[in-house]
């Protein structure tokens, strides 16, 4: 072979080695990028959902918690009435909340003997009142013994597990979670306990629902590992069925488990799978306002797993064609040039074309991603911060970001912050994800998800920030306490919020000296129409009348429903006299409704009750049960009429 032949051979093969390396290593920097950049996304995405499974279920329990302290409330009422048997009333009671409230299998009332005094259970054809020679012993049950040691207000919230029937577990399987909350009889002492046995299904078929756009599906599991909601159902309930007794998350996922109970919450890689749980906060409320106080038999934690080959995104067409093209091309300029200048421009082309790829997924981020040094003066701003505070990239680099994004108020305690991160490269916002309130080029606030990273370059302290916007969540959690506190049929004032807002009107009458009146009514003959016409017909009259007083009242009163057709309203400042008036034009205005439900017409009356409030020693209770016997005079008279008391 001729010199020249081989010199040009030696050099192609160089030039073109090289690029060949270049080319893979190119490829794998890209894939090792891609790798880490779907790896970032997924442990972010799974973060949020688990952490947002845990929270929904925290909510459930606190909603149903108040749901059996609001009863427990309610049958303590109704075991210092005189005028009426209080057995009936708890029926009825119980009755019309299982009717209303959907997710129990069973309401019951034990009394102090631990015996089942009212037991409704919810069939698929509606409540069934259960015959007192069908009624159990619950003496020896745990959530009884438990619930005997509660004080008023707080709810026992038992182990997840299979309902027991008589002592076997029933076939087939119903889950469930007990909610007990002590019932005090006129004496004050404990009478009994109310148990609601909520449906397990609920919790486990929102799981279910999360798991269809879950990579990882969320799995419920207790305290000590055993799978209530698993990858198979025949792993289920290990800790109560026998044969199932090796069934747990360790045995399933070997040297998982560990890791898991050491933390309330946390996510970790385990041979090559992505592990993520939350602790279900059971103990709090959890955005959903409540005065019940949970006391749980046990933790429970929502726990997903990522398999290793779903953090590998599979090789694309488009890189596989990439690469080809690439290998071609490289081939055919090493051999037109096969020189040091083709060797340098191919490099640089590559070296850019690797650049615009590392911007363009930065860019494709859906979260603010900020650099800042250690003063706070913005080094990177990527396109997600534009839209998200309103200021072009331009703009913000080389700008103090606080000065920027923050509320004012608050650059005092960020500049402490500043001087405290300069020296340590720690603060209370580094290597934490907190909420914060942020501001936008045009001064509006808004909620974001804040978590900050730091790493020391050129000996100074850097700070990367990702910043999400989370006003759609606070809406979200606005909307839970604002189910929490309203009637579902009538849109009033649920019984425990009308509580909390009458008692700060009774302390505000007390301090300022101004009267205070609170009439109660209730509707005439309401069971009569119930029976005769139905609860669909009775639930029309609940809906006119809460319309009604609502167009009777001011704005500045207390309005609502404090169960079954039992009705109440604070007037602030406001006389007997003037009481007595409002009462009065209430009573005419639902005798005038003029209902024809199903086109029968259905006259509506009202009985009432009017008081004012006497002083500083009275209490809201006080005034209540003033306001009921005043009402229950008006019945005793004949009904439709008001009287005071």
């Amino acid at each position: 072979m001729p010199t020249e032949s081989r010199r040009f051979l030696r050099h192609f093969i160089v030039l073109y080695g090289s690029l060949l390396a270049f080319v893979m290593v190119g490829g794998g920097m890209y894939l090792s990028m891609s790798n880490a950049s779907q790896r970032a996304a997924i442990e972010a995405r799974e973060a949020s959902r688990v952490n947002r499974e845990a929270q929904v279920m925290a909510a459930i329990l606190a909603s149903r918690s108040a749901d059996a302290a609001f009863l427990a409330a309610r049958i303590t009422d109704e075991l210092d009435a005189q005028y009426v048997s209080s057995h009936a009333r708890i029926v009825s009671l119980l009755w019309s909340f299982a009717e209303i409230k959907s997710g129990y299998l069973q309401a019951r009332f034990l009394d102090a003997q631990g015996r089942e005094s009212v037991r409704v259970d919810n069939t698929p054809e509606g409540p069934r009142l259960v015959l007192d020679d069908q009624l159990q012993d619950k003496s020896h049950a745990a959530y009884f013994q438990k619930g005997t040691l509660l004080s008023p207000g707080s709810v026992a919230v038992s182990r997840f597990d299979l309902n027991v029937e008589r002592g076997e577990v029933e076939i087939p399987f119903r889950p469930v979670l007990r909610f007990s909350s002590p019932v005090l009889g006129a004496d004050g002492r404990f009478a009994g306990l109310v148990v609601l046995n909520l449906d397990g299904e609920v919790i486990r078929a929102r799981l279910r629902q999360a798991a269809v756009a879950a990579l990882g599906r969320p799995f419920l599991v207790n305290e000590d590992g055993y799978w209530l909601l698993g990858p198979a159902p025949e792993m289920e309930w290990g800790f109560q069925l026998g044969e199932r007794r090796e069934m747990t998350v360790e045995a399933a996922w070997p040297g998982a488990w560990e890791r898991i109970r050491s933390q309330r919450q946390g996510q970790f890689f385990l041979d090559d799978a992505l592990y993520t749980f939350d602790t279900v906060q059971a103990d709090s409320a959890i955005g959903v306002k409540t005065t019940a106080v949970m006391v749980p038999e046990e933790g429970w934690m929502v726990v997903a797993r990522v398999p290793p080959e779903l953090l590998v995104p599979p090789l694309t067409a488009t890189f596989m064609i990439l690469t080809a093209g690439l290998v071609l091309l490289f081939g055919v300029l090493s051999w037109l040039w096969a020189s040091s200048r083709a060797k340098r421009d191919v490099i640089q082309a590559e070296l850019a074309d690797s650049e615009a790829r590392f911007r363009a997924m930065s860019e494709a981020s859906q979260d603010a991603l900020v650099m800042t040094d250690d003063q706070g003066r913005v080094a990177f701003w990527n396109r997600a911060a534009e839209r998200m505070f309103g200021v072009s990239r331009q703009d913000m680099e080389g700008r103090f970001l606080h000065e920027v994004v923050a509320p004012p108020g608050e650059l005092d305690k960020i500049q402490t912050g500043l001087r405290k991160f300069k020296r340590t490269g720690d603060g209370a916002v580094v290597n934490a994800i907190n909420e914060h309130e942020a501001r936008r080029a045009d001064g509006a606030s808004f909620p974001v998800e804040l978590s900050v990273a730091a790493f020391r370059r050129e000996d100074r302290w850097w700070a990367v920030g990702a910043a999400r916007d989370i006003s759609e969540r606070k809406r979200a959690e606005e909307a839970l306490r604002e189910l929490a506190t309203t009637d579902g049929l009538t849109g009033l004032l649920n019984r425990r919020r009308f509580m909390e807002l009458g008692e700060a009107e009774i302390e505000r009458t007390k301090r300022t000296g101004r009267p205070v009146s609170l009439i109660m009514f209730d509707v005439d003959h309401f069971k009569k129409v119930n029976d005769t016409r139905g609860h669909d017909v009775g639930d029309v009259v609940l809906v006119s009348l809460a319309r009604t007083a609502k167009d009777a009242l001011r704005t500045v009163d207390v309005l609502g429903r404090l169960g079954g057709e039992e009705f109440a309203a604070i007037l602030p400042e406001t006389g007997l006299e003037e009481a007595v008036a409002v009462a009065e034009r209430l009573r005419r205005a639902v005798s005038g409704m003029g209902l024809a439900p199903n086109g029968e017409p259905l006259p509506v009356t009202i009985s009432l009750g009017a008081v004012q409030g006497q002083g500083a020693g009275e209490t809201l209770d006080d005034l209540l049960k003033r306001a009921d016997e005043a009402q229950y005079r008006a019945k005793s008279a004949g009904r439709d009429r008001v009287e005071q008391g």
